[in-house]
């Protein structure tokens, strides 16, 4: 991570409820860095602000944008410390609970909409784009939900489509992220959250990376992308029913421990399907489960677990078309129950000695033997 983004969240994670400039505006007329305490409905875009676009100030507030742009000037607020302020943010909420933002777009400021240490949030509805760092930011947040919305096209080198820091029993769903510089998600020390129904399209390194325990990503579809989904260090999250299509590296969970890899549909990918552990650093995942997940198509191996995985099941997965091994297995404490490996271009599975399984079959892939160190029919 850069220093200014990291800066940006430092000042975050230690931010107060700050004095952010602007007075008191409870008429739907606003200027850039206007203060809302009560419902408010934007009646015309503002432009070009220097700092902050609208400041949430007060409990149970809703930010109704009526179609309209909230919109920053292009560059770092003049005279604002990031590392111990927040600095141009299009809406800030820094504490306050039950506030909605929703109908309209925000757009060139170093984060776009930011919810910090606050519960019960809603932002529905909401383009943010064009932002150096965030398009959305969840910071010590709380059974909010964003929904319908998009962070798209925040540019290199720093841009993230959403980041989620420090936050719990959050709803992300249904949302578009996609063509950002870095990351359509950064999901970070945050638990019991629900990734669900979202597109992650283009985005420079990675739809999904996930530094995060107890959470469910589901029915996600990843075009693209550098990779889908990186999970290291995490444990204990369900990865399910999401779909692949073309990305670089497909879904990956490098480290952690109880994590669930399952019925997910991966086609095209350009490297690896689905991984466990990497061999350089070597990493390793530890009882992991890998269960009914489809993989076609991949340029190297469909399934791959690393020599420092430990504990890893591999049940009643399919692997079709590789450009390598269906399933290369470097642990050696690993299990293959029931899968299944076809036309792939070398070995159908490739395991080392020690790795034990039953009910596997392997058939027409380029290699006579079909399996090594384990039996296949």
């Amino acid at each position: 991570m850069l220093p200014a983004k990291l800066a940006f969240i430092v000042a975050f994670a230690v931010a107060a409820v700050m004095a952010l400039g602007g007075g008191p505006a409870l008429a739907t007329h606003l200027s850039c860095g206007d203060t809302i305490t009560a419902d408010t409905t934007l009646d015309a875009d503002l432009v070009n602000c220097p700092n902050h676009g609208i400041v949430i100030g007060a409990d149970d507030v809703t930010l109704d944008l009526d179609r309209h742009q909230i919109d920053g000037d292009g560059a770092p607020a003049a005279g604002c410390h990031p590392r111990r302020e927040l600095c141009d943010v299009g809406v800030v909420n820094d504490g306050h609970d039950g506030v909605a933002v929703r109908n309209g777009s925000v757009r060139e400021f170093d984060t776009g909409v930011l919810v910090g240490g606050a519960r019960d949030n809603r932002v529905v509805c909401i383009s943010s784009s064009r932002n150096r760092f965030f398009g959305i930011v969840l910071g010590g947040a709380a059974r909010t939900v964003v929904r319908d919305s998009s962070g798209n096209d925040n540019p290199a080198p720093d841009g993230d489509g959403l980041g989620v820091f420090g936050s719990h029993h959050l709803r992300i769903v249904d949302n578009s992220f996609r063509r950002n510089g870095q990351l359509g998600m950064h999901i970070e020390d945050s638990t019991n959250n629900l990734i669900e129904g979202n597109r992650l399209e283009r985005n420079h390194d990675m739809g999904i990376l996930m530094e995060a325990d107890r959470n469910q990503v589901l029915r996600n579809r990843c075009v693209r992308n550098g990779a889908c989904i990186i999970v290291g260090p995490g444990n204990r999250n369900v990865i399910a029913r999401n779909h692949l299509f073309r990305d670089r590296e497909g879904i990956a969970v490098e480290k952690g421990l109880g994590n669930l890899v399952a019925r997910n549909v991966v086609v095209r990918v350009r490297t690896t399907g689905i991984h466990l552990g990497v061999e350089e650093p070597p990493i390793g995942s530890t009882n992991s489960v890998v269960r009914g997940n489809l993989v076609r198509g991949t340029g190297g191996d469909a399934f791959q677990v690393s020599t420092n995985s430990a504990g890893s099941l591999l049940q009643a997965n399919v692997a079709i078309a590789a450009g390598d091994d269906g399933f290369h297995v470097r642990g050696r404490s690993t299990r293959l129950n029931g899968n299944r490996a076809v036309r792939n271009a070398d070995l159908g599975i490739e395991a080392v000695r020690g790795v034990i399984g039953g009910g596997n079959i392997a058939r027409g892939n380029g290699d006579p033997r079909q399996c090594t160190n384990i039996f296949c029919r």
